[in-house]
């Protein structure tokens, strides 16, 4: 890492620098395996408590589990600018049916007291640590891919148009009798300097004033005189 860099980001000593700089480089992919490793643990708990048989209930916490990946990664499997609120409300709901069922799980194993509390506790803890997880790694994705939802994309579009509208004056009629009095104002002036003209002494020359502006026209015809 640069020096310029670490005064930005308010590095001073380089090993401090370098240390987060590898964080940040490998932060990603260990929240993506930490997220797939608390759906093994989530999906061995289920296994562990629930009461059936094995070969049941490990295709069935399997197929659960990667139930719950693939539709909070849904929005990633063809980015196209929109973002679903399905993705957190079924990563909500997963994890609290998880720490119900894993609460039913140890009372049915005949957990009591202390013991039912430490494993609820326990397993409660694998379970929403996965959850936060997650919900975290989507939403930063969400912003790396510039993903909106439709209320977002709807105020954005709202400001993107309201602002020029209340730039732009609203257009006003022009006045006609303001023109025709400067056009007679014109005329009375042109017509004071050729009185002037016609009484100069011999000798002076005189101003020869264009056709237009004794007409109030000027050649570009806007009738105002200039």
């Amino acid at each position: 890492m640069s020096n310029s860099i670490q005064q930005t980001k308010g590095f001073v000593n380089p090993a401090f620098a370098s240390i987060f700089d590898s964080i940040t480089r490998h932060m990603p992919a260990i929240t993506f395996w930490g997220i797939l490793g608390t759906y093994a643990v989530t999906a061995a708990l289920n296994v562990w408590s629930i009461p059936l048989p094995i070969y049941i209930s490990i295709p069935a916490a399997v197929a659960i589990q990667f139930g719950r990946f693939a539709i909070v990664f849904v929005d990633f499997l063809n980015p196209s600018g929109r973002k679903s609120s399905l993705p957190g409300i079924i990563a909500t709901a997963a994890t609290i049916v998880a720490l119900i069922e894993l609460a039913f799980s140890l009372q049915h194993l005949k957990m009591e007291g202390a013991e039912f509390w430490s494993m609820f506790l326990f397993g409660g803890m694998v379970v929403m640590f996965g959850y936060l997880l997650e919900i975290n790694f989507i939403k930063k994705g969400s912003e790396a891919f510039g993903l909106t939802n439709e209320a977002q994309q709807g105020a954005a579009t709202g400001l993107m148009y309201q602002a020029p509208a209340q730039a732009l004056p609203a257009p006003t009629a022009p006045d006609v009798q303001a023109l025709e009095d400067e056009n007679k104002f014109l005329r009375d002036q042109v017509a004071q300097m050729q009185l002037g003209n016609g009484n100069a002494k011999p000798g002076r020359p005189k101003k020869q004033i264009p056709s237009e502006l004794l007409n109030g026209h000027s050649k570009s015809g806007n009738g105002n005189g200039h």
